[in-house]
Protein backbone atom coordinates (compact mmCIF):
# COMPACT_ATOMS: atom_id res chain seq x y z
CA UNK A 1 0.00 0.00 0.00
CA UNK A 2 1.53 3.16 -0.98
CA UNK A 3 1.75 5.68 2.37
CA UNK A 4 -0.39 8.79 1.90
CA UNK A 5 -0.96 11.82 4.03
CA UNK A 6 -4.26 12.61 5.38
CA UNK A 7 -4.59 15.39 3.93
CA UNK A 8 -3.69 13.10 0.89
CA UNK A 9 -6.68 11.08 1.26
CA UNK A 10 -9.06 13.98 1.78
CA UNK A 11 -8.42 15.39 -1.77
CA UNK A 12 -8.06 12.19 -3.55
CA UNK A 13 -11.08 10.87 -2.01
CA UNK A 14 -13.25 13.55 -3.81
CA UNK A 15 -15.69 13.07 -6.80
CA UNK A 16 -14.31 16.22 -8.69
CA UNK A 17 -10.25 16.22 -8.50
CA UNK A 18 -7.53 17.26 -10.78
CA UNK A 19 -4.63 14.97 -10.18
CA UNK A 20 -1.17 17.07 -10.08
CA UNK A 21 1.94 14.60 -11.56
CA UNK A 22 5.26 15.70 -10.73
CA UNK A 23 8.55 13.91 -12.45
CA UNK A 24 11.70 14.36 -10.40
CA UNK A 25 15.63 13.57 -11.29
CA UNK A 26 18.04 12.90 -8.56
CA UNK A 27 20.45 15.35 -8.43
CA UNK A 28 18.96 17.86 -10.65
CA UNK A 29 17.48 20.78 -9.26
CA UNK A 30 14.23 21.38 -11.70
CA UNK A 31 11.19 19.37 -11.35
CA UNK A 32 8.80 18.93 -14.28
CA UNK A 33 5.13 19.09 -13.33
CA UNK A 34 1.31 19.00 -15.16
CA UNK A 35 0.44 21.92 -13.99
CA UNK A 36 1.51 25.32 -12.27
CA UNK A 37 2.36 24.33 -8.78
CA UNK A 38 2.00 28.12 -7.52
CA UNK A 39 -1.16 29.01 -9.10
CA UNK A 40 -2.50 25.87 -7.78
CA UNK A 41 -1.42 26.32 -4.12
CA UNK A 42 1.14 24.11 -3.71
CA UNK A 43 3.24 25.84 -0.65
CA UNK A 44 6.77 24.81 -0.13
CA UNK A 45 7.11 23.70 -3.66
CA UNK A 46 10.89 23.38 -5.27
CA UNK A 47 11.51 24.80 -8.44
CA UNK A 48 9.55 23.10 -11.19
CA UNK A 49 8.81 23.31 -14.76
CA UNK A 50 4.92 22.87 -15.86
CA UNK A 51 6.19 20.81 -19.22
CA UNK A 52 4.91 17.02 -18.20
CA UNK A 53 2.53 15.85 -20.06
CA UNK A 54 0.31 13.48 -18.21
CA UNK A 55 1.73 9.56 -17.99
CA UNK A 56 0.62 6.48 -18.48
CA UNK A 57 2.06 4.93 -15.95
CA UNK A 58 4.00 1.50 -15.48
CA UNK A 59 2.23 -1.94 -14.43
CA UNK A 60 3.86 -4.76 -12.19
CA UNK A 61 2.92 -8.06 -13.22
CA UNK A 62 3.30 -11.29 -10.79
CA UNK A 63 3.35 -14.97 -11.95
CA UNK A 64 2.49 -16.23 -8.69
CA UNK A 65 3.24 -20.00 -9.40
CA UNK A 66 6.80 -19.54 -11.20
CA UNK A 67 7.62 -16.58 -8.92
CA UNK A 68 8.54 -14.31 -11.11
CA UNK A 69 7.60 -11.06 -11.56
CA UNK A 70 7.75 -8.11 -15.01
CA UNK A 71 9.78 -5.50 -15.42
CA UNK A 72 7.67 -2.17 -15.91
CA UNK A 73 8.45 0.02 -18.13
CA UNK A 74 7.50 4.25 -17.15
CA UNK A 75 7.56 6.39 -19.68
CA UNK A 76 7.38 10.42 -18.91
CA UNK A 77 7.43 13.11 -22.02
CA UNK A 78 8.31 16.21 -20.91
CA UNK A 79 7.96 18.93 -23.59
CA UNK A 80 11.48 20.88 -24.72
CA UNK A 81 10.17 24.60 -24.49
CA UNK A 82 13.22 26.85 -25.96
CA UNK A 83 15.53 23.93 -26.16
CA UNK A 84 15.73 23.79 -21.76
CA UNK A 85 15.28 19.77 -21.92
CA UNK A 86 17.66 19.32 -25.12
CA UNK A 87 20.93 21.13 -22.54
CA UNK A 88 19.77 19.13 -19.94
CA UNK A 89 19.96 16.10 -21.67
CA UNK A 90 23.10 17.28 -23.73
CA UNK A 91 25.06 18.26 -21.09
CA UNK A 92 24.22 15.50 -18.35
CA UNK A 93 25.02 12.03 -17.21
CA UNK A 94 21.34 10.89 -16.85
CA UNK A 95 21.10 7.64 -17.79
CA UNK A 96 21.10 5.04 -14.64
CA UNK A 97 19.56 7.72 -12.59
CA UNK A 98 16.60 7.53 -9.75
CA UNK A 99 13.34 9.12 -11.28
CA UNK A 100 10.35 9.55 -9.09
CA UNK A 101 6.96 10.18 -9.82
CA UNK A 102 4.95 11.72 -7.23
CA UNK A 103 0.98 12.90 -7.86
CA UNK A 104 -0.94 15.64 -5.65
CA UNK A 105 -3.67 17.74 -5.35
CA UNK A 106 -4.21 21.47 -5.36
CA UNK A 107 -3.98 22.81 -2.17
CA UNK A 108 -1.58 20.23 -0.95
CA UNK A 109 2.13 21.07 0.51
CA UNK A 110 4.86 20.11 -1.79
CA UNK A 111 5.78 17.14 1.21
CA UNK A 112 2.17 15.87 1.15
CA UNK A 113 2.90 14.65 -2.53
CA UNK A 114 2.49 10.76 -2.83
CA UNK A 115 5.29 8.86 -4.69
CA UNK A 116 3.76 6.68 -7.39
CA UNK A 117 6.90 5.09 -8.25
CA UNK A 118 10.92 5.01 -7.88
CA UNK A 119 12.21 4.12 -11.53
CA UNK A 120 15.69 4.12 -13.24
CA UNK A 121 16.41 6.29 -16.45
CA UNK A 122 16.71 3.41 -19.24
CA UNK A 123 17.22 5.63 -22.49
CA UNK A 124 15.64 8.98 -23.30
CA UNK A 125 14.77 9.99 -26.87
CA UNK A 126 13.72 12.84 -28.82
CA UNK A 127 9.78 12.78 -29.57
CA UNK A 128 8.87 12.55 -33.18
CA UNK A 129 9.19 16.06 -34.24
CA UNK A 130 11.50 17.06 -31.47
CA UNK A 131 9.18 19.03 -29.59
CA UNK A 132 9.62 17.01 -26.59
CA UNK A 133 11.65 14.34 -25.12
CA UNK A 134 10.79 10.75 -23.95
CA UNK A 135 12.46 9.82 -21.04
CA UNK A 136 11.72 5.72 -20.71
CA UNK A 137 12.51 4.25 -17.28
CA UNK A 138 12.40 0.75 -15.71
CA UNK A 139 11.61 -0.37 -12.29
CA UNK A 140 14.87 -1.27 -10.08
CA UNK A 141 14.86 -4.73 -11.08
CA UNK A 142 16.80 -3.67 -14.23
CA UNK A 143 19.92 -3.59 -11.32
CA UNK A 144 19.45 -7.71 -10.88
CA UNK A 145 20.25 -8.43 -14.87
CA UNK A 146 23.68 -7.61 -13.79
CA UNK A 147 26.17 -10.48 -14.43
CA UNK A 148 28.23 -11.92 -11.45
CA UNK A 149 31.47 -13.08 -12.52
CA UNK A 150 33.00 -12.01 -9.15
CA UNK A 151 33.26 -13.61 -5.65
CA UNK A 152 31.55 -11.03 -3.45
CA UNK A 153 34.00 -11.65 -0.49
CA UNK A 154 37.33 -11.53 -2.31
CA UNK A 155 37.01 -10.76 -5.82
CA UNK A 156 38.88 -12.68 -7.95
CA UNK A 157 36.51 -15.32 -10.64
CA UNK A 158 34.32 -17.27 -9.93
CA UNK A 159 35.70 -21.09 -10.02
CA UNK A 160 35.66 -24.42 -8.55
CA UNK A 161 39.00 -23.69 -6.81
CA UNK A 162 37.01 -19.74 -5.66
CA UNK A 163 33.80 -20.95 -4.97
CA UNK A 164 31.11 -18.84 -3.27
CA UNK A 165 29.31 -20.47 -0.69
CA UNK A 166 25.84 -19.13 -0.07
CA UNK A 167 23.96 -20.60 2.56
CA UNK A 168 20.70 -20.37 4.63
CA UNK A 169 16.86 -19.12 4.52
CA UNK A 170 15.54 -18.16 1.44
CA UNK A 171 15.68 -14.58 3.12
CA UNK A 172 19.44 -14.61 3.57
CA UNK A 173 20.14 -15.67 0.12
CA UNK A 174 18.13 -13.36 -1.52
CA UNK A 175 19.36 -10.44 1.14
CA UNK A 176 23.45 -11.76 0.49
CA UNK A 177 22.76 -11.65 -3.46
CA UNK A 178 21.24 -7.94 -3.04
CA UNK A 179 23.72 -6.49 -0.45
CA UNK A 180 27.14 -8.36 -1.45
CA UNK A 181 26.83 -9.53 -5.26
CA UNK A 182 25.08 -6.72 -6.75
CA UNK A 183 26.49 -4.19 -3.83
CA UNK A 184 23.48 -2.71 -3.59
CA UNK A 185 22.64 -0.21 -0.39
CA UNK A 186 20.64 -1.96 1.94
CA UNK A 187 18.38 1.07 1.98
CA UNK A 188 17.16 -0.02 -1.77
CA UNK A 189 15.76 -3.38 0.47
CA UNK A 190 12.41 -3.84 2.34
CA UNK A 191 14.26 -4.84 5.32
CA UNK A 192 11.22 -4.25 7.80
CA UNK A 193 9.36 -7.09 5.72
CA UNK A 194 12.46 -9.33 5.04
CA UNK A 195 13.08 -9.12 8.49
CA UNK A 196 9.83 -10.10 9.81
CA UNK A 197 9.45 -12.99 7.07
CA UNK A 198 13.17 -14.46 8.04
CA UNK A 199 11.75 -14.28 12.15
CA UNK A 200 9.99 -15.97 14.89
CA UNK A 201 7.86 -13.72 15.05
CA UNK A 202 6.62 -15.16 11.05
CA UNK A 203 8.05 -18.86 12.07
CA UNK A 204 8.62 -19.10 8.03
CA UNK A 205 12.11 -19.71 7.90
CA UNK A 206 13.42 -19.35 11.31
CA UNK A 207 14.31 -22.57 11.46
CA UNK A 208 14.39 -23.79 7.60
CA UNK A 209 18.18 -23.26 5.87
CA UNK A 210 17.54 -25.54 3.16
CA UNK A 211 19.54 -23.90 1.02
CA UNK A 212 23.64 -24.44 0.55
CA UNK A 213 24.95 -23.01 -2.99
CA UNK A 214 28.25 -24.02 -4.57
CA UNK A 215 28.73 -21.03 -6.90
CA UNK A 216 31.71 -21.95 -8.98
CA UNK A 217 30.55 -19.62 -12.61
CA UNK A 218 29.57 -16.45 -13.48
CA UNK A 219 25.58 -15.95 -13.34
CA UNK A 220 22.90 -13.52 -14.05
CA UNK A 221 21.29 -12.16 -10.49
CA UNK A 222 17.29 -11.70 -11.38
CA UNK A 223 17.61 -15.29 -13.17
CA UNK A 224 19.26 -16.70 -10.34
CA UNK A 225 17.00 -15.35 -7.80
CA UNK A 226 13.94 -16.24 -9.29
CA UNK A 227 14.89 -20.18 -10.17
CA UNK A 228 17.06 -21.02 -7.41
CA UNK A 229 15.52 -19.18 -4.41
CA UNK A 230 12.07 -18.00 -5.11
CA UNK A 231 10.42 -20.79 -7.07
CA UNK A 232 11.74 -23.14 -4.90
CA UNK A 233 9.98 -21.26 -1.57
CA UNK A 234 6.81 -20.17 -3.87
CA UNK A 235 7.66 -16.56 -2.59
CA UNK A 236 7.81 -14.07 -5.29
CA UNK A 237 9.31 -10.37 -5.55
CA UNK A 238 7.96 -7.22 -5.82
CA UNK A 239 9.35 -3.59 -6.35
CA UNK A 240 7.71 -0.78 -3.67
CA UNK A 241 6.67 2.74 -4.82
CA UNK A 242 9.67 3.85 -3.08
CA UNK A 243 11.74 1.42 -5.43
CA UNK A 244 12.64 -1.50 -2.71
CA UNK A 245 12.54 -4.72 -3.33
CA UNK A 246 10.34 -6.58 -1.29
CA UNK A 247 9.26 -10.09 -0.86
CA UNK A 248 5.49 -11.70 -0.74
CA UNK A 249 5.39 -15.16 1.18
CA UNK A 250 3.01 -18.39 0.37
CA UNK A 251 0.57 -17.67 2.93
CA UNK A 252 -0.64 -14.50 4.53
CA UNK A 253 1.32 -12.86 8.16
CA UNK A 254 1.21 -14.90 11.22
CA UNK A 255 -1.60 -11.52 12.09
CA UNK A 256 -3.66 -12.58 9.69
CA UNK A 257 -4.55 -11.63 5.99
CA UNK A 258 -5.60 -7.46 6.98
CA UNK A 259 -7.19 -6.06 3.64
CA UNK A 260 -5.59 -2.57 2.84
CA UNK A 261 -8.62 -1.50 0.76
CA UNK A 262 -12.30 -2.98 -0.82
CA UNK A 263 -13.14 -2.95 -3.99
CA UNK A 264 -17.28 -2.69 -4.50
CA UNK A 265 -19.45 -1.28 -7.14
CA UNK A 266 -18.76 2.12 -5.97
CA UNK A 267 -15.41 1.91 -7.12
CA UNK A 268 -15.06 -0.38 -10.01
CA UNK A 269 -16.08 1.04 -13.49
CA UNK A 270 -17.05 -2.09 -14.82
CA UNK A 271 -17.80 -5.73 -13.39
CA UNK A 272 -15.28 -7.43 -13.13
CA UNK A 273 -14.07 -10.28 -15.44
CA UNK A 274 -13.69 -14.02 -13.91
CA UNK A 275 -10.78 -16.23 -14.61
CA UNK A 276 -9.50 -19.78 -13.30
CA UNK A 277 -5.99 -20.38 -12.93
CA UNK A 278 -4.86 -23.71 -14.85
CA UNK A 279 -4.93 -26.49 -11.67
CA UNK A 280 -1.51 -27.47 -10.41
CA UNK A 281 -1.76 -31.65 -8.68
CA UNK A 282 1.98 -32.68 -9.63
CA UNK A 283 5.40 -31.47 -8.06
CA UNK A 284 8.47 -32.81 -9.78
CA UNK A 285 11.73 -31.27 -7.56
CA UNK A 286 15.32 -32.26 -8.20
CA UNK A 287 18.42 -31.27 -5.61
CA UNK A 288 21.77 -32.31 -4.23
CA UNK A 289 23.19 -30.65 -7.23
CA UNK A 290 27.02 -31.98 -7.77
CA UNK A 291 28.73 -34.03 -4.79
CA UNK A 292 30.47 -37.42 -5.16
CA UNK A 293 28.46 -38.66 -7.74
CA UNK A 294 29.15 -35.86 -9.55
CA UNK A 295 28.01 -32.86 -11.82
CA UNK A 296 23.66 -33.85 -11.88
CA UNK A 297 21.00 -33.55 -9.23
CA UNK A 298 21.55 -36.66 -6.91
CA UNK A 299 17.76 -36.96 -5.61
CA UNK A 300 14.77 -36.21 -7.08
CA UNK A 301 10.82 -36.14 -5.33
CA UNK A 302 7.62 -35.63 -6.83
CA UNK A 303 4.43 -35.06 -4.83
CA UNK A 304 0.70 -35.83 -6.01
CA UNK A 305 -2.25 -34.34 -4.60
CA UNK A 306 -4.30 -37.57 -4.86
CA UNK A 307 -7.90 -35.90 -4.70
CA UNK A 308 -7.29 -33.59 -7.51
CA UNK A 309 -6.01 -35.97 -9.91
CA UNK A 310 -8.94 -38.37 -9.11
CA UNK A 311 -11.50 -35.28 -9.75
CA UNK A 312 -9.55 -33.12 -12.32
CA UNK A 313 -7.12 -35.41 -14.09
CA UNK A 314 -3.58 -34.79 -14.25
CA UNK A 315 -2.73 -30.94 -14.31
CA UNK A 316 -1.51 -29.93 -17.97
CA UNK A 317 1.35 -27.98 -16.43
CA UNK A 318 4.00 -29.56 -13.77
CA UNK A 319 5.47 -27.63 -11.09
CA UNK A 320 8.96 -28.39 -11.82
CA UNK A 321 12.18 -27.35 -9.65
CA UNK A 322 15.95 -27.46 -9.87
CA UNK A 323 17.59 -26.21 -7.52
CA UNK A 324 21.33 -26.53 -6.67
CA UNK A 325 20.73 -25.12 -3.71
CA UNK A 326 18.59 -27.70 -2.25
CA UNK A 327 20.53 -30.07 0.04
CA UNK A 328 19.36 -33.20 1.69
CA UNK A 329 21.53 -32.56 4.65
CA UNK A 330 19.83 -29.34 5.37
CA UNK A 331 15.70 -30.92 5.39
CA UNK A 332 15.72 -30.50 1.21
CA UNK A 333 13.16 -33.96 1.89
CA UNK A 334 11.23 -31.74 4.23
CA UNK A 335 11.16 -28.92 2.22
CA UNK A 336 10.14 -30.19 -1.09
CA UNK A 337 7.22 -31.27 0.72
CA UNK A 338 6.14 -28.70 2.65
CA UNK A 339 6.24 -26.27 -0.61
CA UNK A 340 4.46 -28.43 -2.96
CA UNK A 341 1.51 -28.81 0.19
CA UNK A 342 1.22 -25.16 -0.05
CA UNK A 343 1.44 -24.79 -3.50
CA UNK A 344 -1.59 -27.54 -4.34
CA UNK A 345 -3.49 -25.94 -0.91
CA UNK A 346 -3.45 -22.72 -3.18
CA UNK A 347 -3.75 -24.30 -7.17
CA UNK A 348 -4.92 -27.76 -6.86
CA UNK A 349 -8.39 -26.96 -7.34
CA UNK A 350 -10.09 -29.12 -4.02
CA UNK A 351 -9.75 -26.92 -0.92
CA UNK A 352 -13.20 -25.90 0.35
CA UNK A 353 -15.48 -26.81 -2.42
CA UNK A 354 -13.15 -24.80 -5.28
CA UNK A 355 -14.00 -27.45 -8.10
CA UNK A 356 -11.28 -25.99 -10.09
CA UNK A 357 -8.73 -23.73 -10.75
CA UNK A 358 -8.32 -20.86 -8.53
CA UNK A 359 -10.49 -17.85 -9.41
CA UNK A 360 -8.76 -14.67 -10.77
CA UNK A 361 -10.83 -11.13 -11.32
CA UNK A 362 -9.73 -8.50 -13.44
CA UNK A 363 -10.96 -5.16 -11.96
CA UNK A 364 -11.03 -1.87 -13.79
CA UNK A 365 -11.66 0.88 -10.96
CA UNK A 366 -11.51 4.69 -10.60
CA UNK A 367 -8.04 6.35 -9.92
CA UNK A 368 -8.70 7.03 -5.88
CA UNK A 369 -7.24 3.56 -5.88
CA UNK A 370 -4.23 3.87 -7.16
CA UNK A 371 -2.47 3.47 -3.40
CA UNK A 372 -3.36 -0.29 -3.73
CA UNK A 373 -0.19 -2.19 -4.66
CA UNK A 374 0.84 -5.53 -6.25
CA UNK A 375 0.99 -7.79 -3.30
CA UNK A 376 -1.37 -6.22 -0.86
CA UNK A 377 -4.35 -8.10 0.83
CA UNK A 378 -7.98 -6.17 -0.42
CA UNK A 379 -11.27 -7.32 0.21
CA UNK A 380 -13.67 -7.45 -2.20
CA UNK A 381 -17.42 -6.82 -1.79
CA UNK A 382 -20.24 -6.76 -4.85
CA UNK A 383 -23.42 -7.66 -5.14
CA UNK A 384 -23.29 -9.49 -9.09
CA UNK A 385 -20.26 -11.18 -8.68
CA UNK A 386 -20.66 -15.32 -8.95
CA UNK A 387 -19.95 -16.82 -5.54
CA UNK A 388 -18.14 -19.81 -7.29
CA UNK A 389 -17.81 -21.43 -4.05
CA UNK A 390 -21.62 -21.32 -3.34
CA UNK A 391 -23.26 -20.66 -6.55
CA UNK A 392 -24.83 -17.66 -5.19
CA UNK A 393 -24.83 -14.53 -6.43
CA UNK A 394 -22.65 -11.67 -4.76
CA UNK A 395 -19.65 -11.48 -2.68
CA UNK A 396 -19.12 -9.96 0.49
CA UNK A 397 -15.75 -9.33 1.91
CA UNK A 398 -13.85 -11.91 -0.16
CA UNK A 399 -10.03 -11.63 0.53
CA UNK A 400 -7.76 -11.89 -2.57
CA UNK A 401 -4.37 -11.27 -3.43
CA UNK A 402 -3.40 -8.20 -6.06
CA UNK A 403 -0.80 -10.10 -8.81
CA UNK A 404 -0.86 -7.45 -11.22
CA UNK A 405 -1.21 -3.39 -11.23
CA UNK A 406 -1.75 -1.19 -14.04
CA UNK A 407 -2.43 2.75 -13.85
CA UNK A 408 -3.50 4.81 -16.76
CA UNK A 409 -3.06 7.98 -15.59
CA UNK A 410 -3.77 9.90 -18.76
CA UNK A 411 -7.41 8.22 -18.50
CA UNK A 412 -7.90 8.41 -15.00
CA UNK A 413 -8.32 4.53 -14.30
CA UNK A 414 -6.58 1.89 -12.72
CA UNK A 415 -6.63 -2.24 -13.41
CA UNK A 416 -5.81 -4.85 -10.89
CA UNK A 417 -5.87 -8.86 -11.31
CA UNK A 418 -6.93 -10.07 -8.37
CA UNK A 419 -6.08 -14.21 -6.79
CA UNK A 420 -8.68 -15.44 -4.83
CA UNK A 421 -7.00 -18.21 -2.72
CA UNK A 422 -9.83 -18.36 -0.05
CA UNK A 423 -8.05 -16.10 2.80
CA UNK A 424 -11.21 -14.63 4.17
CA UNK A 425 -11.83 -17.63 6.62
CA UNK A 426 -8.12 -18.79 7.93
CA UNK A 427 -7.79 -18.85 11.36
CA UNK A 428 -4.68 -17.51 13.07
CA UNK A 429 -1.26 -19.66 13.09
CA UNK A 430 -0.43 -21.60 16.25
CA UNK A 431 1.76 -20.24 18.50
CA UNK A 432 3.87 -21.48 21.65
CA UNK A 433 5.24 -18.87 24.26
CA UNK A 434 4.51 -14.97 24.61
CA UNK A 435 5.97 -12.13 24.46
CA UNK A 436 9.61 -11.96 23.54
CA UNK A 437 10.10 -15.62 23.59
CA UNK A 438 6.82 -16.79 21.17
CA UNK A 439 7.44 -18.81 18.21
CA UNK A 440 5.12 -18.98 15.41
CA UNK A 441 5.33 -22.98 14.52
CA UNK A 442 2.16 -24.10 12.78
CA UNK A 443 -0.65 -22.37 10.61
CA UNK A 444 -3.95 -23.33 9.55
CA UNK A 445 -5.50 -24.52 5.97
CA UNK A 446 -4.78 -22.27 3.43
CA UNK A 447 -5.41 -22.36 -0.29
Amino acid sequence: MIQTSSAWNGANSQLAKMPIYAFVISGQATVYTTHDLTRFGITSAPAFEPWLVTPKGASQSIDIVQCTSSIGDLQCEVVDVGGAVRLLVGENTLVGSTATLLVGYPGLDWTQFAILQTYVIYKINPSDGYTSFLFICRDAQILQKATIYLHPENGALLSKDNPWYLCGSPIDCYTSILLFALGLPATQLDLATLLAMNGPSEGLYYAARPFQFAITESFQAKQFIETEILKPSLIYQIVTNAGQFSLRAPRPPAAGPVPVFTFTQDNMTILPKVDRMQIYNEAVWQFDYGGAGGSGYQNFSTFLEAESISTFGRGTTQFSVTSQGLRTEYGAFWWTEDISWRLFRRFAGTPTGLRGGAPTYNIEAFLMTLPVWVGDYVAVTHPKIPNLLTGALGVTDRIMEVIDREPDYQNGKMSYKLLDTGLSSIAPPAVWGSGENAFVFSESVLY
